[in-house]
Order: structure tokens, then C-alpha cells, then sequence
């Protein structure tokens, strides 16, 4: 069992799946929401969680932010800023689009670490094998380690600027959708069924992405990956 109390804010989609890969591993996690209801379903679903009360924040040593960035200052103003100077956990904020720096800047007697996940949390959710970003001089950290170690569980923990998360997050959304479009536009010069339209993109065209990333597409698609090569030159 840990010797270094865990617990984490924010059960939406990347809060679920990161608690969903905890459970894989019997990982101890403290779950805050002040709404008392959503912590007790979240109870019955994770056997390896328990409902934090505001009170218990101040004791952890590790407390994963799993919040947009626009509800980190606002949450740490109204429950953390008087009881974090009694301990100090260190805060992970995992906010794709808000600096590390920034809440340094902001609230400099507390413990920050960016912790940022490049990937889709639906993926993650499903397949684990994640890739987090950490600031390079956060990695060479003592004080970091325990939070290294645990979320190596999850995927890989590599060291680069957290600022490309939002860059490649972005630009893999932007293209996937223009994609998406360009099926739905194309099926439907076709005439094709919406019913036919639905899976192909609910299907088809994820996991023909998947098998293309793994290197393990099938006959067929190989041949497209061929034609298409040639095309380009």
C-alpha cells in the first residue's frame, strides 16, 4: 500500500479516466466534488476511492487537479488558500491551456507540478498507455518522484514543454474533425443512409486511425497507404 495519501478534484472526463486507470492498479484515491452526491456514486464505482471532505484537502500530500482552467483559481481561492499553509501537497495541475508557471506566479507558498496529458481521456479511459508532459527541470525533482512513479502507471512520463499539449492536442482535434466532415460530406454525395454514416464514423474510421498508429492495418489499407504515398510524390 502507498505511504503518501492521494486524492484528486475534478470527476469529469479526464477525472474518470485517470481514476479508472488508478483502479487497474488498486491505487488509493481520495475524490473531492462539493456536490456529496456525485463523491458517493464515484464511491460505489471505484472501489479503491474515498470521499474527500474539505477538510481532509490540507492532509494530503498529492492532490491531482483534473479542472478546466478557468475553475483551478477560483477553486483554490475558495477551499485551499488558508489550509494548504498548515501542509503543503503538491498541487498537479493538469490544465491543458493554463501555464504552471503562472500559478507559481500567482500562488507562490504553494506546490505546484504540471502534470499535462497529450491524448484523448476517452482513450485513456479505455486503453491506458498515456503520455504526460513534464517541465525537464521538474522530472530532475526529489520532491516529484511519488508522482512520476504513479503516473508511469498510466503510460509514459516524458520531459518537454508543457506548452506542446495544447499545441498538438489542437491540431490532432482540428484535423480529426476536418476528417470527420469530409466522410460525412462524402457519403453523403453518395446517398448513403445515415445509419451507414453513424458507423463508419463511430467505427471504421477510429480504428482504421488506431490500426494505422500501430502499424497494423490490414490488406486494403495498406494498399490506400500505397496509393496515397504515390500520389503525394
Amino acid at each position: 500500500m502507498e505511504e503518501t495519501k492521494w486524492g484528486i478534484v475534478g470527476i469529469g472526463k479526464l477525472g474518470t479516466a485517470i481514476l479508472t486507470q488508478f483502479e487497474q492498479f488498486q491505487m488509493l484515491t481520495g475524490v473531492f466534488h462539493p456536490d456529496t452526491d456525485k463523491t458517493e456514486l464515484i464511491e460505489k464505482q471505484y472501489s479503491y476511492t474515498w470521499k474527500l471532505q474539505k477538510d481532509d484537502l490540507a492532509s494530503l500530500d498529492h492532490l491531482i487537479l483534473a479542472l478546466p482552467a478557468s475553475a483551478i483559481s477560483s477553486f483554490i481561492n475558495k477551499y485551499l488558500a488558508t489550509g494548504l499553509t498548515v501542509h503543503r501537497p503538491v498541487l498537479i495541475n493538469m490544465a491543458t491551456s493554463l501555464p504552471t508557471e503562472k500559478l507559481n506566479l500567482q500562488y507562490p507558498h504553494l506546490t505546484w507540478l504540471g502534470i499535462k496529458f497529450l491524448g484523448h481521456s476517452e482513450s485513456l479511459k479505455r486503453y491506458g498507455d498515456g503520455l504526460f508532459i513534464m517541465e525537464e527541470n521538474d522530472m530532475g525533482n526529489q520532491e516529484f518522484c511519488e508522482v512520476m512513479k504513479r503516473f508511469s502507471k498510466l503510460g509514459q512520463v516524458e520531459a518537454a514543454d508543457e506548452s506542446i499539449v495544447e499545441k498538438v492536442n489542437k491540431l490532432a482535434t482540428y484535423q480529426a474533425i476536418k476528417a470527420a466532415r469530409e466522410v460525412e460530406l462524402k457519403m453523403d454525395e453518395e446517398g448513403l443512409a445515415d445509419k451507414y454514416k453513424e458507423q463508419a464514423l463511430r467505427s471504421i474510421v477510429p480504428e482504421v486511425i488506431r490500426a494505422y498508429s500501430n502499424g497494423k492495418l490490414g490488406h486494403f489499407a495498406q494498399e490506400i497507404v500505397q496509393k496515397l504515398s504515390r500520389e503525394s510524390k
